[in-house]
């Protein structure tokens, strides 16, 4: 049944859903190191156990016959191309990776379900949202795929290498249980992520075209305006939390004391030895790196004012703040980290804006259906990636 395209729409589409799927890729990926499977420091993985448990140890069978399924099932048609469900259990899968890291804090935090929360007045929940995402994510894909290749657009050599080694990635963090349930096939995840990417490839050129660029963008924000400063610092404290947390001063005479300590550090650091060195010998002392705006918060008062007179590489003498004592280091006085977030934040803005409007006139050449029969038994959080 054909999909209706609405406006005004409450729940009006993402037209910018390009970035929901770079945004489930990069959790997905994040994985590897610091989520699924994650082991303690010094242990190693039994003997067979990635194999097992892994994209290796999935029932080829079981496999063989999940992808021959969806390949030979219409998901959406948009124009006279026809898109599998081979390429939507991709998605779902990425999108299910999202909404599960998002449902484990919900339901740490709050003790109910995530993906069963009403998401509004319609008495849509978190699934049908993402499953409508998700719908919207592969009709785009598809409208954009199909623009490159009347374009002319191919992958390059390079690209197709990079696809290859993503996909060898996305196969390391896959369960077993995962690659057999999406079907998946080193086959079919090349195929669908060559043609995410070709489609992304379009998407940057088209939005270039627009007229939006990271140098036009940066023409429209003052870079003074964030002007910004690296630091480097040691710092001991001549504050402390009384039983009821309320922050207490030392007395005077251990003011005096620390303030001695530190002068005695800055004349170390003036005959060569380093903050870390320093770090080492004393368990009070922190050492850590602070950046701020000229112009805004982010460092005490009398800590700004003593960064904003040293040169690069230069350490200041002993300062006190409210809480204690530091010695500064200029690490760089010319900083643009978030000057440079300002402008790609700007960037990825005024772009989705205008790829909104641009779609919505490319979208309108294109006949577009959705298999709903096909949808009607896919439930988000447990199709693919399910929450442990």
């Amino acid at each position: 049944m054909d999909r209706k395209l609405q406006e005004n729409k409450k729940n009006k589409r993402r037209y910018g859903a390009i970035g929901i799927f770079l945004l489930a890729c990069v959790i997905m990926l994040s994985f590897v190191s610091c989520g699924k499977g994650k082991k303690e420091e010094g242990q190693t993985t039994p003997a067979g156990e990635q194999g097992q448990n892994g994209f290796a140890g999935a029932n080829p069978e079981l496999v063989k016959k999940n992808a021959e399924k969806y390949a030979a099932t219409t998901a959406v048609s948009v124009g006279n191309t026809d898109i599998s469900m081979e390429k939507a259990m991709f998605l779902i899968y990425s999108m299910e990776v999202q909404g599960n890291s998002y449902a484990a804090y919900h339901e740490a935090q709050y003790g109910t379900d995530y993906w069963e929360m009403v998401y509004d007045e319609e008495g849509r929940t978190t699934r049908d949202i993402f499953k409508e995402e998700t719908i919207d994510a592969l009709i785009q894909y598809a409208v954009l795929y199909d623009c490159a290749v009347k374009n002319g657009m191919s992958l390059t050599a390079e690209e197709t290498a990079q696809n290859d080694a993503y996909v060898e990635q996305l196969k390391s963090i896959l369960s077993a249980e995962e690659t057999e349930r999406g079907g998946f096939t080193t086959e079919n995840l090349r195929e669908v992520c060559a043609w995410i990417r070709l489609a992304e490839r379009y998407y940057d050129k088209m939005t270039e075209n627009l007229g939006v660029s990271l140098d036009s963008v940066r023409k429209t924000i003052n870079k003074e305006d964030y002007k910004e400063y690296e630091t480097e610092y040691l710092y001991l404290a001549t504050t402390y939390y009384d039983e009821e947390y309320n922050v207490c001063e030392e007395s005077e005479e251990e003011k005096k004391a620390v303030r001695a300590q530190m002068q005695d550090y800055y004349e170390q650091v003036s005959e060569g030895i380093t903050f870390e060195e320093l770090e080492k010998n004393d368990e009070a002392l922190v050492r850590n790196v602070r950046t701020f705006l000229a112009k805004g918060e982010g460092a005490e008062e009398a800590y700004a004012k003593a960064a904003a007179k040293l040169s690069q590489g230069e350490v200041s003498e002993p300062v006190q703040t409210e809480y204690g004592v530091y010695l500064i280091r200029m690490l760089d006085d010319e900083c643009t980290k978030t000057y440079e977030a300002v402008v790609k934040a700007e960037y990825e803005l005024q772009r989705s804006e205008a790829f909104e409007a641009a779609y919505k006139v490319l979208l309108a050449e294109y006949a577009v259906a959705v298999n709903e029969e096909a949808w009607r038994d896919i439930v988000f959080g447990a199709t693919v990636s399910i929450l442990e």
